[in-house]
């Protein structure tokens, strides 16, 4: 049987990832869960401890994915945020799909766990354009390969869109699949922000991108917006 390691970033999830490990607990008690924080300042890491295997890594979602991945001994790497909720087939759809030896990777379909029909259509959207264009991302609960995943040199450590950068560098090694179980994502940053703001603001940044725009330069410009919304009290 196809060994799976789960690792999960974390970065002051101590209200999410309790229930994150219980769950995948529940699916398999045997299943390597690792927990790669990133400088939490608030009880993440005491409370993951009991439930998987905790690593310190410097912040930001490359460095710690990759400082998990290579704490990890499975022959294949689950990446999962620490605030969705996979569906309770996807370990045996992963398993399934990866007989397949041309297929080095994928994902899930995406699905806000939000109730309204704005949040439907921003599912179905995104679900569509990943589907045509093979894209993944970190909310999709990527899967991979551990050896393509060594030979990928992992994750590039940059402040944003490592999970764009490396879903491009993935369909290099082999064909990707995006299964269609759903994984259910918090939708806070979206009641958060407001529905219009979060959608327009990933737009440019996925469009900035797409343009050649540097990831480094993209970050500057998000935590621009950042800054002046929390100076005027947005």
């Amino acid at each position: 049987m196809i060994s799976i390691s789960i690792i999960i970033p974390t970065l002051n999830e101590s209200d999410t990832i309790t229930a994150l490990l219980r769950y995948l607990q529940e699916l398999d008690p045997k299943i390597e869960r690792i927990v790669a924080d990133g400088e939490s300042s608030d009880d993440t890491v005491r409370k993951a401890r009991p439930l998987a295997q905790v690593v310190q890594a410097t912040r930001g979602r490359g460095s710690q994915m990759n400082a998990g991945a290579y704490a990890s001994s499975g022959d294949v790497l689950w990446f999962l945020h620490a605030d969705c909720r996979p569906h309770h087939d996807s370990l045996k759809a992963i398993r399934g799909v990866l007989r397949n030896q041309k297929i080095v990777g994928g994902g899930f379909q995406y699905c806000l766990h939000q109730i309204g029909f704005h949040y439907r259509i921003a599912e179905t959207l995104s679900n569509y354009k990943n589907r045509v264009l093979g894209l993944l991302y970190g909310d999709m609960g990527v899967f991979v390969r551990r050896p393509v995943f060594n030979e990928m040199g992992g994750y590039t450590e940059i402040p944003l869109m490592e999970d764009m950068d490396f879903s491009r560098r993935l369909k290099r090694f082999g064909d990707i699949v995006i299964l269609p179980h759903k994984i259910q994502t918090s939708a806070r940053r979206w009641v958060e922000e407001g529905y219009v703001k979060n959608s327009v603001r990933s737009w440019m940044l996925q469009s900035g991108w797409a343009l050649g725009i540097s990831p480094h330069r993209l970050a500057r410009f998000y935590r621009f917006h950042e800054d002046r919304e929390s100076a005027l009290g947005i």
